[in-house]
């Protein structure tokens, strides 16, 4: 019986990377990882965004709930001006809308609750109307008058600033019909 050794062992320069090998395989990944750190850093970028446009989205729903479950509940507007309201509520107490542009909050007074609706609010403006719209369009008619007053209408915008800047959010505008 023959007995054969098997060589194991390669020549010299045979074995392990070249260096161009070893060249091409650092270039990949360093692009690789580049590109995984590029992909990182816009995701969380756009998340950060995202939740930005969520909160504001948010706090805009919560302050138009609120006008519009007070404003169709009150008895009668008592002064007016373009950043206050003043209401009689339905319990005969007082009820204040006040827009502060120093501050950029919308305040709710009710007896001795303060809230504030809206938060870095960059513009808002109230505007009386009757309850009637005008002859071929779906606006009202805007009068001056508070026992005139019908209709509420309210026009913001607010922002907020993410990784340095300021993002606006969308106009809101809405019009509240009172009950009374």
């Amino acid at each position: 019986m023959e007995c054969r050794t098997i060589a194991t062992s390669r020549p010299n320069g045979a074995s392990g990377f070249t260096l161009a090998e070893y060249v091409v395989a650092t270039g990949i990944g360093a692009l690789l990882i580049g590109a995984i750190c590029a992909f990182s850093l816009f995701t969380g970028r756009s998340l950060a965004i995202f939740s930005a446009c969520m909160d504001l989205d948010l706090g805009n729903r919560r302050a138009l709930d609120q006008m519009t479950k007070d404003f169709r509940s009150v008895t009668s507007l008592t002064n007016f001006s373009s950043n206050s309201l003043n209401f009689v509520d339905y319990d005969g107490q007082p009820l204040t809308y006040v827009f502060d542009p120093t501050n950029s909050v919308l305040t709710r007074y009710r007896q001795s609750r303060t809230n504030i609706l809206l938060r870095k609010c960059s513009r808002l403006q109230f505007a009386m109307n009757m309850r009637n719209m005008s002859n071929g369009t779906f606006l009202f008619f805007p009068t001056t008058n508070t026992f005139e007053c019908k209709a509420i209408s309210v026009d913001w915008a607010c922002n907020r600033k993410v990784l340095g800047v300021s993002t606006e959010d969308q106009p809101q505008t809405a019009t509240i019909v009172l009950r009374n």
